[in-house]
């Protein structure tokens, strides 16, 4: 038997039309190439590109392909808007066929138990570093790691190559990597100018943990690297009690207690609940800025023990609106995706009119989307030539938070 979410559930819609018209998907922008990033926004030219959008999921298909227990039903990676954006695409028009799109076994999930940061021994490893760790490990492995095609699907396929010393950002459009002039548009707003403190407070911490880790644990792992690491983990990470996970093979299956939540939200669901305005919450927000402890002011997490990375389905790119399910099923064992109605946006280009499959990454306020993700609610980069440089991006992020955020 499958877990129980505790998010209100709106349903399966019967009768799916492929003209459904929603709200303007919110994205990860299309990807720069091969580069190692740098802090502090002191970038270089190579942030500002992009790169191609289908590099590295012919490795991941092939991967995925092999995997026992693994499915995908009517689901396919895609690229939307002209070929600058992937994501994923749902191939069917019936409504039946929006349950368990996908499952994920187990096996092909990297995963560490999630703990409070604020309650660990100072000697011991924070839930994000283990993960980020275990990712770089993974990826520097290649074709002979268990997870190379999910490596793959992250660095565009640059795992693969033995010359790659650094990969594509998994969310280019972050605010770590906005240029000094970039990141002056923000200071036009109060707001903006405590989101630049809580970004340079989440580096400071970044450079701790990583400083923190042995030589052995350091050794072919840049701060760089690590850094890369840490992005795509706070960017796609997922957090949940998934009962038997942590009980041992053959152990207790307990059902899932808690919704998965991206395990990047940061203590923003906190600090934005208890101070809207937010003119308090960047100072304490610091203490706990790379350590997303708080999900969500809205549900009980108590029982959350596992942070996961699931393949495939973080390639669905955020609606706020839809009315996706992730759950693990103990039967199965594995995370099972489905998707209601509104997790369905019609996407029309030179390809034709097809539907693009999103998730909901949660309530999530401006700040946290611009400091993780790199994108905005509702901003959409039409109009904007894709392929040249990031500079126009930005600064309609910028002008879009700064209208909202004064």
């Amino acid at each position: 038997m499958s877990g129980l979410l505790i998010i209100p559930i709106i349903g399966f819609a019967s009768g799916f039309q492929r003209s459904l018209v929603m709200p303007p998907v919110e994205h990860r922008h299309n990807v720069h190439p091969n580069r190692k990033f740098s802090l502090h926004a002191i970038v270089t030219n190579e942030d500002n590109k992009t790169t191609d959008p289908i590099a590295g999921i012919s490795a991941f298909e092939e991967w995925f392909s092999e995997m026992p227990g693994a499915q995908l039903n009517n689901v396919r990676h895609a690229v939307f808007h002209s070929n600058s954006l992937r994501g994923l695409e749902f191939t069917s028009t019936k409504s039946s066929d929006l349950k368990k799109v996908a499952v994920i076994p187990r096996k092909i999930v990297l995963r560490v138990p999630f703990s409070d940061d604020r309650g660990m021994d100072s000697n011991a490893k924070s839930w994000d570093t283990d993960l980020s760790c275990k990712l770089w490990g993974e990826c520097q492995k290649g074709k002979n790691s268990p997870y190379y095609g999910y490596c793959s699907l992250l660095t565009h396929g640059a795992n693969l190559q033995e010359s790659s010393e650094s990969y594509p950002s998994t969310a280019p459009d972050a605010l770590r990597h906005w240029t000094r002039t970039q990141r002056k548009w923000l200071k036009q707003s109060e707001k903006g100018k405590k989101l630049l403190e809580v970004d340079l407070q989440q580096q400071k911490e970044w450079r701790q943990k990583y400083d923190s880790l042995g030589l052995v644990e350091r050794d072919g792992m840049s701060f760089e690297n690590f850094s890369w690491a840490m992005e795509a983990v706070h960017s796609r990470a997922f957090r949940g009690d998934f009962g038997a996970l942590d009980a041992g093979e053959g152990g207790p299956l307990r059902k899932l207690a808690s919704l998965l939540l991206p395990a990047s939200a940061l203590a923003f669901g906190y600090f934005y609940a208890t101070d809207p305005t937010m003119n308090d919450y960047f100072i304490p927000v610091g203490i706990v800025a790379a350590a997303p402890v708080v999900l969500t002011a809205i549900a009980d997490q108590k029982g959350s023990k596992e942070a996961v990375m699931l393949p495939l389905i973080d390639s669905a790119n955020h609606l706020q609106e839809a009315d996706s399910v992730i759950e693990y099923d103990p039967a199965m064992d594995g995370f099972v995706l489905s998707l209601g109605r509104k997790c369905l946006v019609k996407e029309v280009d030179e390809l034709g009119e097809r539907a693009q499959v999103c998730i909901s990454y949660g309530v999530r306020k401006d700040s946290e989307l611009l400091l993780n993700y790199g994108f905005l609610r509702g901003v959409t980069m039409t109009g904007i030539e894709m392929g040249r440089d990031r500079n126009e991006i930005r600064e309609r992020l910028a002008e879009a938070f700064i209208s909202r955020n004064p």
